[in-house]
């Protein structure tokens, strides 16, 4: 979701680079989507997860804005923006990589987790869906291994 909020903003500024107070100022006051405080914060968590990267002054998305698939009257969800786990953020990358529906592609990981019986987790699975998909998934890796050492 983070990411997808990024691209909007992006492009609807149509701007390639924005200061930070100028970002956080469009997505709370000409957007609308966020209080001020809110907004400073999503910033920064996009800063702090490498969506946005800091050059002269201004931020510039580190990816390719146009290559996101954004709805029609986009608006972002508060809730998976601050709660979001590496399952759903991994299920969030394929969708906007395919354009597909969440709940197409959680249908898709039951159905693959189901051919392995249940021996893999969800976001091992996730990691295959998006290799079907022909996604590099080589930035999930660590978090995964460390997510699934845990459980």
């Amino acid at each position: 979701m983070l990411k997808l909020v990024i691209a909007a903003a992006f492009r609807a500024k149509g701007k390639r680079s924005m200061t930070k107070s100028d970002l956080t100022y469009f997505m709370s006051f000409n957007l609308k989507w966020f209080t001020h405080d809110k907004s400073k914060s999503v910033v920064e968590k996009a800063i702090e997860k490498g969506l946005l990267i800091e050059e002269e002054g201004k931020l510039k998305p580190s990816f390719d804005i146009y290559s996101i698939k954004i709805p029609v009257n986009f608006e972002p969800d508060l809730s998976t923006i601050d709660h979001t786990s590496l399952f759903e953020e991994i299920l969030e990358e394929i969708s906007i990589h395919t354009g597909l529906e969440k709940n197409e592609l959680i249908s898709k990981v039951n159905s693959v987790q189901e051919k392995f019986e249940g021996l893999l987790d969800a976001e091992v699975v996730a990691l295959i869906v998006a290799k079907e998909y022909g996604m590099d998934v080589s930035k999930y890796l660590d978090s995964v291994e460390k997510v699934t050492l845990i459980s």
